[in-house]
C-alpha cells in the first residue's frame, strides 16, 4: 500500500477501511478516539458538513460554518491521540487528548487539545475541548 492511500488519522491504515466507512456513516465511529480520528480525516479531506454533522446538536455547529471552513483550509500535517478514555461516571461519555500538527504560512504549528465527546441515539459526537 502506497503512503498516499494511507487514512490521514495516522493509523496507517488504508483510508478506504478506516475513515472513509465512518464519513460515510457517522455510526461506525464506536468509540470516541474513532470520531476524532475521523474528524481529524474530514479537515484533511475538506469534508466540512461530515465535521458539522458530528458536533453535538447542542453546538449548533451549522451557526459556525465560516468558522468551521477556516479551519479546513489549513494544510494539517499529522495527528497523534495522546490519551482516549470513557468516563468513569457515564459509558456515554468519552475524552479524548490529541496533538494535531499544520502548516499556516509556511510555519508549523501544534493544537493541543483535551476533548470532550458525548453519546446519543448509537452516535458518538464533539460537544468541546480545552486547548492545551
Amino acid at each position: 500500500m502506497s503512503k498516499a492511500n494511507h487514512c490521514p488519522c495516522g493509523t496507517k491504515k488504508n483510508y478506504s477501511v478506516c475513515c472513509e466507512p465512518i464519513h460515510n456513516n457517522h455510526e461506525l465511529a464506536i468509540t470516541p478516539e474513532l470520531l476524532m480520528r475521523s474528524r481529524y480525516s474530514a479537515h484533511v479531506k475538506q469534508l466540512i458538513q461530515y465535521i458539522i454533522d458530528t458536533y453535538h446538536p447542542s453546538c449548533h455547529a451549522e451557526e459556525f460554518r465560516d468558522g468551521i471552513e477556516e479551519s479546513i483550509e489549513l494544510d494539517w500535517r499529522k495527528l497523534k491521540v495522546v490519551s482516549s478514555y470513557l468516563s468513569e461516571t457515564s459509558d456515554n461519555e468519552g475524552f479524548v487528548s490529541f496533538k494535531a500538527t499544520y502548516s499556516e504560512n509556511g510555519q508549523l504549528h501544534q493544537l493541543k487539545e483535551h476533548s470532550r465527546f458525548l453519546k446519543e441515539n448509537r452516535k458518538w459526537y464533539y460537544v468541546n475541548g480545552e486547548i492545551e
